[in-house]
């Protein structure tokens, strides 16, 4: 008989995807909830024949019935996540994975983070301690399109200039993927240790880098920010409820984002033997690039640059030599891309940009003279003007060069 598995929250975001894992991996799983499965909702009393006979039961769900202002006074979810989990201990169910979240702090500025810390401490209390398990997850991407992964990735492509707060804000992006194995690992292993869990990755990134790395997933250039106070930015989130075509942002997952704080995770990979995979080859996979695409289209628009027809022998090992130095895509703009000799114009100072196109420079030492364009002699008039425009973008090469470091 297949070891039985119960999991609220079953049609959400990451419960569709760890029901999907659970039963992959032959487990008869229970979905409980209002839609599918034993007609439960959280603040019920679950019926026992429901728990009896699992070997875990993962609490996904979370209610959103409750206005803001009164979920810290009545909260269904405290109340009703208390009674799941001591109802499951009465069952026999030896594990309960209570799904929390890093921003789960008793000063977090969102209500959501203040509710998921107030369930830990009355999960730690409770009759059900000793089989709760309680797992922080960072900021969940990947799969579906939808919740905050959804509305980050609309944002992210919707403009290359955004305004936003917090950009130097540390954020802990993992795969829904991952997510799910933890919890899977969480409510099926034997022996993990009564603490705390954290699903993220060990080195945290600004959310600014992530936003950018959720647009060059898209296959789009790079993303330019306009810093904004939080006020201004809760009265931005109350304007898109009134404007059309435009992505609507609740205010509380701007508080959310504001008030995050990286957790350590180490611990908590290793005991769950999870190896988290790099963001970015991962989203442009998703949305259907290869991860050579950006490095080809930068290998073009340098080789351009530099006068030269691009063969594919150029390009492939091009983007071979820069995969080797472990550098990524650049992100130029596609105005960049179509247009390469404004890289003239980032070129003084700027490292990165300079490195590759010494191995573009290399390459086309190599290339035979038909591939080369065609040399013009370049009368005094002409070098008189090529100085006198150096002298006069110098100031612009400067103020611009720092972008693509």
């Amino acid at each position: 008989m297949a070891p039985r598995l119960i999991i609220t929250g079953s049609t959400g975001y990451i419960g569709a995807r760890l029901v999907a894992m659970a039963r992959e991996r032959g487990f008869d799983v229970v979905e409980l909830g209002r839609r599918l499965g034993p007609a439960w909702r959280i603040g019920d009393e679950p019926a026992a024949s429901d728990l009896e006979g699992a070997i875990g039961l993962v609490h996904l769900a979370h209610s959103w019935a409750t206005p803001p202002e009164a979920a810290e006074e009545e909260n269904v979810n405290i109340s009703g996540t208390l009674k799941l989990a001591e109802a499951a201990k009465a069952a026999g169910v030896p594990r309960f994975v209570f799904a929390s979240s890093t921003s789960s702090r008793r000063e977090a500025l969102n209500v959501y983070g203040r509710t998921k810390f107030r369930i830990e401490e009355h999960l730690a209390a409770c009759k059900a301690a000793p089989i709760v398990r309680i797992a922080r997850i960072g900021l969940v991407y990947g799969g579906p399109r939808t919740a905050m992964y959804g509305l980050m990735a609309k944002l992210a492509a919707l403009s290359p200039i955004l305004p936003m707060i917090g950009l130097s804000r540390k954020v802990q992006p993992i795969h829904l993927d991952e997510v799910a194995a933890g919890l899977l690992a969480l409510a099926t292993g034997e022996n993990q240790p009564l603490k705390t869990f954290v699903l993220a990755p060990e080195k945290p990134i600004s959310f600014a880098a992530w936003l950018r790395i959720l647009r060059r997933g898209q296959g789009k250039g790079n993303l330019h920010f306009i810093p904004v106070p939080l006020t201004a930015a809760l009265l931005a989130c109350r304007m898109t409820k009134l404007l059309p075509l435009i992505p609507t942002v609740d205010p509380e997952r701007v508080l959310g984002l504001a008030g995050a704080a990286p957790m350590e995770s180490s611990e908590s990979l290793r005991l769950l033997k999870l190896n988290l995979a790099d963001p970015a080859p991962t989203l442009a996979g998703e949305f259907g690039q290869t991860h050579e695409e950006p490095s080809r289209r930068e290998a073009q628009a340098l080789l351009r640059y530099l006068g030269i027809a691009p063969t594919e022998i150029q390009l492939q090992r091009l983007c071979e030599g820069l995969r080797r130095e472990g550098l990524s895509p650049l992100g130029l703009s596609p105005a960049m891309i179509r247009h390469p000799g404004l890289l003239a114009l980032f070129e003084p100072p700027a490292n990165r940009t300079r490195h590759r196109l010494a191995q573009a420079l290399y390459l086309a030492d190599l290339a035979s003279e038909p591939e080369r364009a065609s040399g013009k002699k370049v009368g005094f008039f002409g070098a008189m003007l090529a100085i006198s425009s150096d002298v006069l973008l110098f100031p612009l090469r400067v103020l611009l060069a720092g972008r693509y470091r």
